[in-house]
Parts: structure tokens; C-alpha cells; sequence
């Protein structure tokens, strides 16, 4: 095919121009530029520029968003990093020690996660900064590679250099998923090294391209389409090829074939041997069973077209030179990767996570086909059209740069608004910061052996160092098989979920709340106050209480009716007792029939009062209920009082989580007491809540 030159030369008597970035330079030319070979052109310097300027735009784009993300990191990476860290500790590749299940899909990123933590742990480094570090140097040299792909289809063009980084960089997903800890840059530069290895002379051309391939596809299964159209596309050019050609270029694409897919069959009957299945356990929870996920899928590509559409469009145009090898190889790979996408019906990540590693394959698209479109200018029919109508190609040039311009302005501030900065940085930081807390809190607070039931199982299992049990059935096999009705209409990933009974059966030690519609209060669990308030309002504690002693039903006071002899003064406990939250309050959670609330109908929070008990006899060892509201030692307070001497108070949390209050009273036992509720506080959190008040005594 003719090699076209797309070199930015100044016309004679004037300024540089906008045409010349794209014009063409004839074939004949090339014997006159011997003696300036030496020399680099200036559309090579200003590619290398671009390249530079592109490298530095990734890396402090990417590291500004990981510190406005607190240096955290999705909960799927965190899944990922737990592998990783008990691989590199030796336990094996497993989530849970001695639990083979394979709840991660990113096969070769979890292996090369595990001498990094080992380095961390040497160095007494931090290993989510360290990570993400090195997944921005990912992203940068995914960069780096597109530029050396792209070269060679445009020959250093100044503005298609410039356009396909720039579809990159100016990207908000592309930049913000480079810190999120998962694989994503990871994938695109092994797909990205490809292509560039693809086209590199050499007899051992094959070796490099097909572990390359093999990276690939052991970082991400969905992978293996690429890999597959790599090789599909080279049998192509060997029947495009002259027939003296053609038998070197088969054996070549054979080769490379050979190469990844002996790989792939490794990894097979690694998973085969060590986990008992053929496919990784999030295949099963996420596609197995009859999927029905079109209509979920379609939006998602939607969504992704509606903030760069302009990108595949551009990408039609390389339909006019597909002889190019690389050109055909991603108008088919795209298509049939969008086509998969749609099937599975995308992910519920903001910023298009499944397409994300595909955006410097978008951007080379574009790139070659600007080039298609404006060589399709130079055709003498189409110069003859343009003359005629008056539109000249500088004009033409100058146009498609402004609107290159202005397609960039619209990514950045579309990415901005509607992509992961929004959606994920800023609006989950706060919470992912708080979970990291707690779980390491509970890590140090935990009893060697004590397990803990959620969905959120990377950060929990990683930081905590707790045995995890999946709501969710990411590393659980058993949901995973489940059968879903509807499957692929509800949220991705989160369709199947285990059920209470058998959650239950499991008997965690800790639970957290919301992820299955249970009344955990009846089941055995409690809001314990152990955990510091500001790291979260309290997290479910499996009741021992039951074993190891027996509550006194005789000292139960449980508001269910207005308790006999109690006496109230004031407007807070005008009505008593309360059955449900009044409106402007929150939700109450852990009240169970009636209770004591000393928020106001009529004055909200600044209602205030006094409730009183009488006198009754200390005869266990305990004094326990629960509580809720605001926290305020003096103002707002269950107070045990003894001979009116206050001998125990406790307040609430700022929470509207009922959480269990429990006093040792084996040094009062068999002494008169009040038990009195004060609330003397007004404005926010101005209010209290108390429910089940018993004593229970040891066996």
C-alpha cells in the first residue's frame, strides 16, 4: 500500500498552514530526504511534544484524582489486592485461608500484585499508594505505546498525534480509572504492546506478539476476542498478500497463536487443578444461567457514546483503507467487543469500566480514519467538487482542527460532570475512607477466628484480616450457581444474593447492615458501641449473652405500654411510648414495639424533658438496653442513679442506630435505684432514644 506522509510544510511567500498537517507527500520524494535522515522533521518533533506533554497531563491528572479519592480504591481492586497479599504471605491464592474459591478475573494482575506487597511490607510502605502509583505508570506507558502505533499509521502527523492522545488525557474515565487499583491500564498496555510488536521486523516477531496476547488474555478473560481477531486478522493478510509472502505470514500468525493459546491452556488446567472449575466464580455470578442483559447493555454503550461519540464516528472513516492491518483489526475487534458488552450487559462502575482499556483503541481508530477521510479529499473527483463549490482544503484543515478542539473541551467537561470524578471519587470517598477505618479498627479489636457477613468483602477481607463471608457470592460458589429470575435486568454483578437462612447458618461474628432485608435484632444481633463513633455509627455483634449467662425476664422494662410507676415531666415524653419515628426524624433502626422518643411531633428536636423509673432492686450482674441519638454526656443521658448519687450515664452516638448499652452493677447488686432519661438539649441531634431495659446475670 502507498505510503502516505502526512508532513506539516510551510508554503512558499507565507505562514504555515493548517492543510499541510495532513497533506500528502509523493512516494517519489523519498530519495531527497536521504540527506536530511539525520535529522528528525518537525512533525516528529512535535509528536514527540505532544507525547511528552501527554505523559505528563496522565500522570498529574491521574495523581490528582487518587489524592481527591484519599488514596483509595475500588472494592473489586481491593478483592484483588487480599489474593495478592495471601499469596505473598503464603496461604495460596485464596481469599479466605483454606477456602479455594477464584473470585477475582484478573488472573496476571493479582500475580504481579503479590512482589509488590512483599516490597511494601519489606520497605514498611503503604501498599494502596504503591499500587496505584505503579497502575498511573500503566496508564502512562499505554500512552507511550498508542503514540509509536499511531506514527506509524499517520506518519507524525502534528494534529492526529495530537487527537489520539488527546482522546486519552482529556478523557475523565481514562484518566480517573488509572487510580482505582484494578487492572484496567494494566490490559490496555498489553493490548496496546501488541499491535506495536505486530508490526516490528524480526523472525521472532511471533514469540514477542503472542505473549503479549498471552498477557493479555491472563489479565482479563474478555481478553482472549482480541487475541482471537489478532490472529484471525494475520490469516487475513497472508490472502492479501502476494503468494511468495504468504506461507511466512501464516506460519507466523500460527505461531503467535500457538503461543497464547498454550498459555491460556496453562492457566486452564491451573484453575481446573486448583479451584475445581473451568471458569472463574464471578463468571458463574455474573453470566451463567439464561442472561438477559440487552436492554441494560444497550444503555451502557449508550451512555459511553453520548460523551464520545465522535470517536467511533471518526472511526468509520477508516473503513475507506482497511488493507491497513491494523486499521481492519480494530474496526472488527471494536465491534465485536461493543457486541459483547452489550451482551453481558456493562457493569455498574461509573465511567464504563468494560470499555475503558478500549479508549487508546478508539482514539488510533480516529486517528487513522481523519487520515482515510482526508485523503479521500485529495481524490480528483472529490478536488474538482471542492473547487467547484469554493470550499478550500485549508479551510477544510482548519475546521477539522477547531473541531478537535472543541470535541476535546466537550470530553473533559461531559467526563467531569457525568464520569467517575463525580460519581465515584467525590462521591464515595467519604465512605470508602471510613470503611478502610473501621475494617482496621476491627482487625486489631477482633478475636483470632471471628468472621464478618457483607458485600463490600475487598476492603473488609484485606484491611481487616477477617474471615469474610459474601453476601454478595463473589467468593462464594453456592450463590453463584444460583438461579435468578430476570437475570441481567437488576444491578451487574449484584443479582444474586444468599439467603438470610443461609447467611445465618454461617453464624458470622459481625454483620454489616443493609445488605439483606433482615430484623437482626431478633436474630441474635446487636449494635455494638465498641466501635468509635467517628469511625461509624456501630456494626451488628453476633449475642453471646445467651451462652455464657440468662437475662432476668422479671427486670424487663420494655415500653411496649407506658411502664407502671414511671413518671415524666416536660414535652419530650408527652407521648409514650412511641411505635415508629416521627416525620422529620431518622430512621430508627433496632426498635423493636414500643419505645422511648423524645423527638417532638409538634417541636422536633427541641422538645425536652425528663423520665424517671421507680425505685427498683439491682439483682444481676448487667444492666443493659439500648439507645439512640444524640451525644451529649450532660444534656442528653440515661442516667443510673443511687440514692440520687448518678453512679452510670451513657448518651448516644449522633446515630439513629439503636446500639446496646450495657452496665456492670455487680458492685450495687441488691441496692435501690432510678433509672432516669434526660433530655435538656435543643437543635440538632437534640434527642434520645431507649428501648429493651434488662439485667442479666451470669451462669
Amino acid at each position: 500500500m502507498a505510503n502516505h506522509n502526512l508532513q506539516r510544510v510551510a508554503p512558499a511567500g507565507g505562514p504555515a498552514t493548517l492543510e499541510p498537517i495532513f497533506q500528502e507527500q509523493a512516494n517519489g520524494a523519498r530519495s531527497s530526504a536521504t540527506s536530511s535522515a539525520s535529522r528528525p522533521s518537525i512533525s516528529q518533533v512535535q509528536g514527540a511534544l505532544f507525547c511528552a506533554a501527554a505523559v505528563v497531563l496522565t500522570l498529574t491528572l491521574s495523581e490528582r484524582y487518587s489524592l481527591q479519592y484519599r488514596r483509595n480504591v475500588v472494592d473489586d481492586a481491593a478483592t484483588s489486592m487480599q489474593y495478592a497479599k495471601n499469596l505473598a504471605l503464603g496461604n495460596g491464592l485464596v481469599f479466605n485461608v483454606g477456602e479455594r474459591v477464584e473470585g477475582y478475573s484478573n488472573f496476571l494482575w493479582v500475580l504481579f500484585q503479590a512482589p509488590l506487597y512483599v516490597v511494601s511490607q519489606a520497605f514498611g510502605l503503604s501498599y494502596e499508594p504503591m499500587l496505584i502509583r505503579v497502575s498511573e505508570c500503566f496508564a502512562t506507558a499505554a500512552v507511550v505505546v498508542l503514540f509509536l502505533v499511531g506514527r506509524k499509521r499517520w506518519n507524525d502527523s502534528a494534529l492526529l498525534t495530537a487527537l489520539a492522545l488527546g482522546s486519552c488525557v482529556f478523557d475523565g474515565s481514562y484518566t480517573t480509572w488509572a487510580v482505582f487499583g484494578l487492572e484496567t491500564h494494566f490490559l490496555a498496555f498489553w493490548m496496546l504492546l501488541a499491535l506495536l510488536l505486530l508490526e516490528q521486523p524480526g523472525r521472532r516477531r511471533w514469540l514477542w506478539t503472542g505473549l503479549a496476547l498471552a498477557a493479555a488474555q491472563l489479565t482479563r478473560p474478555d481478553a482472549g476476542l482480541f487475541c482471537a481477531w489478532v490472529v484471525a486478522n494475520e490469516l487475513i493478510e497472508a490472502a492479501l498478500t502476494p503468494a511468495h509472502l504468504r506461507r511466512s505470514i501464516v506460519r507466523q500468525a500460527l505461531a503467535m497463536g500457538g503461543v497464547w493459546l498454550a498459555c491460556a491452556a496453562a492457566h486452564l488446567a491451573f484453575r481446573r487443578a486448583y479451584y475445581g472449575d473451568l471458569f472463574p466464580n464471578t463468571y458463574y455470578l455474573k453470566l451463567a444461567g439464561d442472561i438477559d442483559g440487552w436492554a441494560r447493555g444497550l444503555a451502557y454503550l449508550r451512555d459511553f457514546c453520548s460523551i464520545r461519540l465522535w470517536l467511533p464516528l471518526l472511526g468509520l472513516f477508516s473503513l475507506l483503507g482497511l488493507r491497513d492491518r491494523v486499521a481492519r483489526l480494530l474496526v472488527g475487534y471494536l465491534s465485536c467487543h461493543c457486541l459483547y458488552v452489550v451482551y453481558v450487559g456493562g457493569d455498574f462502575f461509573s465511567g464504563h469500566r468494560f470499555l475503558v482499556p478500549q479508549i487508546p483503541m478508539f482514539a488510533l481508530l480516529a486517528g487513522y480514519g481523519c487520515q482515510q477521510a482526508w485523503l479521500l479529499l485529495q481524490r480528483p473527483r472529490v478536488s474538482w467538487l471542492l473547487e467547484r463549490v469554493g470550499v478550500p482544503r485549508q479551510a477544510i484543515a482548519g475546521a477539522a482542527a477547531v473541531a478537535i478542539g472543541v470535541a476535546f473541551v466537550s470530553l473533559w467537561t461531559e467526563g467531569r460532570a457525568r464520569g467517575p470524578l463525580t460519581q465515584e471519587i467525590l462521591a464515595w470517598r467519604d465512605d470508602l475512607s471510613k470503611n478502610r477505618r473501621l475494617m482496621s479498627w476491627l482487625g486489631r479489636a477482633a478475636n483470632p477466628g471471628e468472621s464478618i457477613a457483607t458485600c463490600l468483602i475487598g476492603h473488609t477481607g484485606f484491611f481487616s484480616g477477617l474471615r469474610v463471608i459474601d453476601i454478595c457470592g463473589v467468593i462464594d460458589p453456592v450463590i453463584a450457581h444460583e438461579h435468578v429470575p430476570a437475570f441481567g435486568h437488576g444491578k451487574p454483578g449484584h443479582e444474586k444474593l444468599g439467603s438470610p437462612s443461609y447467611i445465618l447458618g454461617k453464624q458470622p461474628t459481625y454483620f454489616i447492615a443493609g445488605y439483606l432485608p433482615l430484623d437482626l435484632w431478633q436474630l441474635g444481633y446487636y449494635f455494638s458501641d465498641a466501635v468509635p463513633a467517628e469511625i461509624a455509627d456501630g456494626i451488628y455483634t453476633r449475642d453471646t449473652a445467651a451462652s455464657t449467662g440468662h437475662y432476668l425476664p422479671e427486670t424487663r422494662v420494655s415500653f411496649d405500654t407506658f411502664p407502671e410507676g414511671w413518671t415524666a415531666s416536660g414535652d419530650a415524653f408527652a407521648r409514650l411510648p412511641a411505635y415508629r419515628n416521627e416525620a422529620g426524624q431518622g430512621d430508627l433502626t433496632g426498635v423493636r414495639g414500643g419505645f422511648v422518643n423524645s423527638f417532638s411531633r409538634e417541636r422536633n428536636n427541641d422538645a425536652t424533658g425528663r423520665l424517671a423509673s421507680p425505685e427498683f432492686e439491682l439483682v444481676g450482674d448487667k444492666l443493659e438496653f439500648r439507645l439512640a441519638g444524640g451525644n451529649d454526656p450532660e444534656h442528653l443521658r440515661v442516667s443510673l442513679l443511687l440514692g440520687g448519687r448518678r453512679v452510670a450515664s451513657a448518651t448516644g452516638r449522633r446515630s439513629d442506630n439503636m446500639v446496646r448499652k450495657q452496665w456492670d452493677v455487680r458492685a450495687y447488686r441488691h441496692q435501690r435505684a432510678v433509672l432516669e432519661i434526660v433530655d435538656d438539649a435543643r437543635g440538632p441531634w437534640g434527642y434520645i432514644a431507649v428501648d429493651e431495659i434488662v439485667q442479666w446475670s451470669a451462669n
